[in-house]
């Protein structure tokens, strides 16, 4: 039996034509590629990807995909996968699907872009080693964007218990799009896709307990790297479960309450999720719910004119499903940083900024910023806790030295949110800033216009051959 679901996604992803895309979904299609290709190659010089380097160096199997970083290695087509998803989310850098209509919290849907990239990023590597055939820029995209719709719209359809319960969607659900994606590049039947979906949603993981370790990026290569097994598996003859989204022992009702299908059905491709409700490219490198809090402290900062001495005390308030998801209460690490609070804002109130440098050891563990975070108490508040409507809520009580105390709600309207999104020439200027450690200026303008005209290259192999030459100084 074909749950409906099931069926909806396959003839979507099947019959999905690059002449029958909008250009604005194409544009936004390759904003993506611009942002997710920048924040990959910044995640290069992290421990995880140095790791896993080394970790592909160690297995005894090789394969014919290549590794940004390391040219002289190369892997399996889901070696490769995992590999970049990891580096493409180690920084939590990437960007997140925007929300549509009440329950679906901004934040809390789908790193989007890095999974399904990662998996056409190896695949076009497989294509040319198995065949000698370039697979077009207009190939790579038409796939890209096919995982994308399928991931996003079953981040709508699913319910919001998935990720209040524990599971993290950009792992779980993002399987699901890295299977079609990489089947749609390998041209499977109607019939081979429905059982990569099928193969999928025994693969699909990723839990919340992971936040703040190195296992959390993890589940953004393991769901490209599943993708693809998927789908090859699928064209071997393998067959799967046809009825394994919204059946009734199927992901979406073993995972969560089930699923509100009336939320997508009629609907993949009608719009595409890419252009509505549509993606923001995150201005900071850590959890997007944490952004309006930042983003608050900082405009106090400027309108009141205050240093970071002039600050006593913070008291951040939010409800209880903030708190789930940002639960560090002091910084340590790195990948602590992402999910704590204290260490957000006291990036924000000593640098007046957090980016890559401020999730590096040097400024983590400085004498100014461990005692800043002590000057932040965080404090559980459930009027605060919506559980619908398109933000997590903080608020700030910011106490200042001379007695004031500056009270200021988290808004959704900051750079780079969900009302006003990065335009292209801050994501050009994001891109710059991601890969200025590893490109020189030229090389990376170079790399940038590629991105930006992909959809007119006869070989998107030429992505892989630019970047795959970059080399990371070893420690």
């Amino acid at each position: 039996m074909v749950d409906r679901l099931t069926q909806e996604t396959v003839a979507f992803a099947d019959a999905l034509a690059f002449a029958s895309i909008p250009a604005d979904v194409v544009d936004a299609a390759k904003r993506c590629l611009v942002d997710g290709i920048g924040v990959a190659i910044a995640g290069l010089e992290t421990d995880v990807a140095r790791h896993l380097r080394s970790y592909s160096e160690s297995i005894s199997e090789r394969g014919s995909c290549r590794l940004f970083g390391d040219p002289g290695q190369t892997v399996t087509a889901s070696q490769a996968a995992l590999y970049y998803g990891a580096c493409g989310n180690a920084l939590d850098w990437d960007d997140v699907q925007l929300p549509e209509g009440d329950a679906r919290p901004f934040g809390l849907l789908m790193h989007g872009t890095t999974p399904i990239l990662a998996t056409i990023l190896a695949v076009t590597d497989f294509i040319r080693a198995e065949t000698g055939r370039a697979v077009t820029g207009e190939e790579f995209l038409t796939a890209f964007i096919a995982g994308w719709e399928v991931s996003g719209k079953l981040a709508l359809t699913v319910t919001p218990d998935h990720y209040f319960n524990g599971f993290h969607t950009s792992g779980t659900l993002g399987t699901f799009g890295s299977a079609v994606a990489a089947g749609k590049l390998l041209g499977l039947s109607a019939e081979q896709l429905a059982w990569s979906i099928g193969h999928a949603s025994s693969m699909a993981a990723g839990v919340q307990a992971s936040m703040g370790t190195m296992t959390k990026p993890m589940h953004v290569g393991w769901c490209a790297a599943r993708g693809i097994e998927a789908a090859l598996l699928a064209r071997g003859g393998i067959d799967g479960p046809t009825d394994a989204l919204d059946g009734p022992r199927g992901y979406l009702t073993t995972t969560s309450n089930g699923a509100d299908v009336s939320r997508v059905t009629g609907r993949f491709g009608n719009p595409f999720v890419l252009s509505d409700p549509g993606v923001s490219a995150k201005p900071y490198p850590c959890g997007a719910v944490t952004h309006p809090g930042m983003d608050a402290l900082a405009r106090v900062m400027v309108e009141q004119g205050l240093a970071a001495d002039d600050v006593k005390h913070i008291v951040v308030s939010a409800g209880s499903k903030m708190w789930g998801v940002i639960s560090y209460p002091f910084a340590e690490t790195p990948f602590h940083a992402k999910y704590c609070f204290p260490f957000l804002l006291s990036a924000i109130a000593l640098r007046g900024c957090a980016g890559r440098a401020e999730f590096r050891d040097a400024f983590i563990k400085s004498d100014s910023c461990v005692a800043f975070q002590k000057k932040v108490e965080i404090k559980s508040d459930e009027t605060l806790d919506t559980g619908g409507g398109d933000i997590l809520a903080s608020r700030l009580d910011v106490e200042t030295q001379d007695g004031r105390h500056i009270i200021v709600d988290g808004r959704n309207d900051y750079p780079g949110g969900p009302v006003v999104p990065l335009d292209n020439t801050a994501i050009d200027a994001k891109f710059s800033d991601a890969t200025a450690a590893l490109l020189r200026p030229e090389k990376a303008m170079a790399l940038n216009s590629i991105l930006r005209t992909f959809d007119t290259q006869a070989d998107a192999g030429v992505l892989l051959d630019t970047v795959g030459k970059i080399t990371v100084p070893a420690l």
